[in-house]
């Protein structure tokens, strides 16, 4: 089924069919999709936005453009209702090749707007896959980038199967520095370690190998994930943890004596050799069940890296772990996942923050269960942090300082 089609059935579910003059005049295009973009979650403006969509549905085909347009800086759920409009209404005379093409050319349009162009594009005509592809490993549109991406790959192994091993490995290389998905950069390295081109995988992703590990904590009956215990709060109060906590072995608890947290409670420094940057809490918490431990780093950031004077640098916290999960970055928390064993994988929760010259740190509660079962024994995590397009944002932890 073509993406034109299938929408087409959502839109015989979403709109009201209505019969409308084509050729409205630009004010009243602009007023139904300020009609659109106003449309919220709990459902505030659905009836407005119903007949917006409906009027804007009849659209002739030329106009395609004009809802594309107003992705830029729509939420997740105005964007939903844009994509059934702007497929009605290609749908409407001649197919839009022209404006798609572009549209989907100008890389500072919204991303999403521009993937929607180009599968309408192949949709209408696939042999125009190939070309308008070219050169997308570079595309700030990450499914376009993956795609792209994909082809370089298929190139790669059709090198190493005409021995052409100079142009494989260089192939190769160019998926490490222009891939954003971490699934595309496990293939490439494993097709250069099998040309005698090893990667450091972790590095190239920037996944964090060095932590502090503080617990173990109670987690009874997986009852604790709101709990807020001594490392949270702390936290949570200065955007840090005490340095004298953190001395291989040293107790975890405040100045006053009544305030000590129960005997065993240390932080340990966890260093992964996982080729994926995997840290394994098992090992140093002897597979403690019922338990909550925190992960904590700090780190800093030479001014030179903010561009323009700027006192933050748009983030993504990212990470992957097979327990209940919190991160907290600078203080503030950008992920919460109570789940348990139900599977991992690179990338995982992805949460938006920001980052700022000197001083930054990161908070992680990882939480295990009692279960008993093999396939439930994992507790671990693996962290990084990118750039809103997904590329890998090296840090370096540093140790911390009274």
């Amino acid at each position: 089924m073509t993406i034109r089609n299938s929408v087409s059935i959502l839109v015989t579910g979403l709109l009201t069919f209505v019969v409308v003059d084509r050729s409205r005049g630009d004010e009243s295009v602009a007023t139904d999709l300020a009609a659109i973009v106003a449309v919220r979650p709990d459902g505030v403006g659905h009836a407005e936005a119903q007949a917006a969509a409906a009027r804007l549905s009849q659209l002739e085909s030329g106009t395609v453009t004009e809802v594309l347009t107003a992705f830029d800086g729509a939420s997740p759920l105005v964007k939903n209702w844009l994509r059934v409009i702007t497929a009605s209404i290609a749908d409407n005379g001649d197919f839009p090749t022209e404006s798609l093409q572009t549209f989907l050319a100008d890389r500072d349009g919204d991303a999403d707007a521009r993937y929607l162009a180009f599968q309408l594009l192949t949709a209408n005509d696939p042999e125009s896959l190939p070309r308008l592809i070219e050169g997308a490993e570079t595309d700030p549109s990450l499914p376009l980038r993956f795609l792209a991406i994909s082809r370089i790959l298929d190139r790669a192994e059709r090198e190493i199967a005409d021995g052409d091993r100079e142009a494989a490995v260089a192939t190769l290389k160019k998926v490490l520095a222009e891939g954003r998905s971490p699934e595309q950069l496990k293939s490439a390295a494993k097709s250069l370690e099998g040309l005698d081109q090893p990667v450091d995988l972790a590095a190239e992703l920037a996944l964090v190998r060095d932590w502090w590990i503080l617990g173990t904590y109670d987690n009874t009956d997986s009852q604790h994930f709101g709990t807020v215990y001594l490392p949270e709060s702390t936290y949570l109060e200065t955007n840090r943890l005490p340095a004298d906590w953190l001395a291989p072995g040293a107790a975890i608890r405040r100045g006053d004596v009544s305030d000590q947290v129960p005997a065993g409670q240390v932080a340990r420094r966890v260093t992964s050799d996982d080729s994926l940057g995997l840290v394994d809490i098992n090992p140093p918490f002897e597979n403690a069940k019922d338990a909550i431990v925190y992960g904590y780093i700090e780190f800093t950031l030479d001014p030179e890296r903010f561009a323009d004077g700027s006192d933050r640098i748009a983030a993504e916290a990212r990470l992957g772990c097979i327990t209940a999960n919190k991160v907290w970055v600078n203080g503030k928390m950008v992920t919460a996942n109570e789940v348990y064993h139900s599977g991992t994988r690179i990338d995982q929760y992805i949460g938006e923050c920001q980052l700022q010259p000197g001083l930054n740190t990161v908070l992680v509660k990882v939480c295990q269960n009692a279960q008993t079962e093999s396939w439930a024994q994992d507790w671990r995590f693996q962290f990084r942090f990118t750039d809103p397009s997904g590329a890998a944002l090296p840090i370096e932890t540093t140790t911390p300082a009274e």
